[in-house]
């Protein structure tokens, strides 16, 4: 067994990673809740129930813990983070301790449903290293259509028995895989972001994530085989990162552009095959628009190009950027607050001009720090191909030429996040851009 350290002041308080850790939970709630005898309910689906749940219950009864009837969901593909399911679970759980067994979406359910109920927490018993979003301070649910994330508290304990995470469907370890190197482009936009006083870097939350990240990386061919330390490392790091975002109560240190894409797609339901990406895949693809994006700005561009193409293309009014938004978002869910983020970010006169300037100055010294932090385009898409990532735009369901631009448009209009496409914005060189990144995935 190993107990994860975690930084003090978090709202986890235990992070066990192992093999056969499932007989620990026992302890963990007696521990994390003592002189507590509220009965257990555990949320689980078809799948997990069968892969872990049901030994937890076991566990549970054989160590005195009253447990009432576990709420099953169906473990179809189609089950997703939905807020109705968030008022179904209102009910079962009110006056109990919920332990949560599954991946991201039944995480994310009980998660908010413990904050909306007011419950002081909750075990997730993790089944799969997919997503970094278990020990995050929030919930991706879809309300009213649109993909958000709500405010919620991070378990108290999470529990990830190796044996277990390693029988998830393979697809699922290649999402988290993908999530996991997401941060490594989301760290490039951080230091952009840096660069120009955006977001400073915080000097205790970078290195949470930063610091390992290319070791967690290292050697994804070895998942293919079930390698103990290659998934314990995968976990880790996704655990981690979250543990980033609760400290610094912002999603900052996990997510960049190559999320916003992926914001984007969910939002319009993207398809392949009628099914939905996973949220990995997604993620993916946008990791590698976004390396794409910033090897084209800083590694095949100079600063003086990027000025002169700037210096030939027409200003970027704020009439002109009402008129980007009525071509990406109007009436869709996201266009009301895409349209107040896009033109409170948008930069015209004297402002733009400083910026431009500070782009031009500090482009040399961007270059050099990207060099250090990203993976190279090709090198990422290897790695991705060899878990079975998407690589292309036709592998997740985006089959028309014109998602490219539509999609690097509408990302960075939806969130206050500086991040590569601000640059693209800032410069007002998104098509030239865009052109040579098309290429990259012909």
């Amino acid at each position: 067994m190993a107990t994860i350290p975690i930084p003090s002041g978090l709202q986890t308080h235990k992070c066990v990673i192992g093999n056969d850790v499932l007989p620990e939970i026992p302890a963990l709630l007696r521990e994390c809740w003592p002189e507590d005898d509220r009965p257990v309910r555990m949320v689980a689906d078809t799948n997990t129930w069968k892969v872990a749940g049901q030994r937890v219950q076991e566990l549970l009864l054989a160590a005195g813990i009253e447990v009432d009837t576990p709420v099953i969901f169906p473990g179809s593909v189609l089950f997703h983070a939905e807020y109705k399911y968030v008022e179904l679970l209102r009910e079962p759980l009110k006056g109990h301790r919920p332990v949560s067994v599954g991946s991201g979406t039944l995480n994310d359910l009980v998660k908010r449903t413990t904050e909306e109920l007011g419950i002081d927490g909750y075990l997730s018993c993790a089944t799969a290293g997919s997503v970094d979003g278990y020990t995050s301070a929030g919930a991706a649910i879809t309300k009213d259509g649109f993909k958000q994330t709500l405010p919620c508290a991070a378990p108290l304990v999470i529990v990830a028995d190796n044996a277990v995470v390693r029988t998830a469907p393979f697809e699922m370890t290649a999402a988290g895989y993908a999530d996991l190197a997401a941060k490594v482009p989301a760290g490039g936009d951080w230091l952009i972001a840096d660069a120009v006083g955006a977001t400073p870097i915080h000097p205790v939350v970078w290195p949470m994530v930063q610091e390992h990240l290319l070791e967690w990386l290292d050697h994804p061919e070895k998942l293919l085989v079930g390698d103990e330390t290659c998934y314990a490392n995968l976990f880790n790091g996704l655990c981690q990162t979250g543990f980033a975002m609760q400290y610094m109560k912002d999603s900052r240190p996990a997510s960049g552009a190559e999320h916003l894409y992926s914001h984007i797609w969910e939002m319009r339901d993207i398809r392949k095959d009628g099914v939905q990406p996973s949220h990995g895949f997604k993620v993916a693809v946008g990791s590698l628009i976004t390396t794409a994006l910033m090897e084209e700005v800083y590694f095949h561009c100079s600063a003086e190009e990027l000025r002169q193409w700037s210096a030939e293309a027409p200003e970027l009014t704020p009439e002109r950027r009402h008129a980007q938004i009525d071509q990406c978002l109007k009436g869709t869910t996201m266009e009301e607050g895409a349209r107040k983020i896009a033109l409170a970010k948008l930069l015209t006169g004297e402002a733009l001009r400083e910026r431009q300037e500070l782009l031009y100055a500090k482009h040399d010294e961007l270059a050099e720090k990207l060099r250090r932090q990203l993976l190279p385009f090709e090198e990422l898409k290897r790695r991705f191909a060899l878990l079975g990532c998407p690589t292309s735009f036709e592998e997740i369901g985006l089959n028309v030429p014109e998602w490219l631009e539509y999609s690097t448009l509408a990302a960075g209009m939806i969130r206050n996040r500086y991040t590569i496409l601000d640059v693209l914005t800032e410069w007002n060189i998104t098509p030239p851009i865009l052109a040579r990144v098309a290429k990259r995935f012909s």
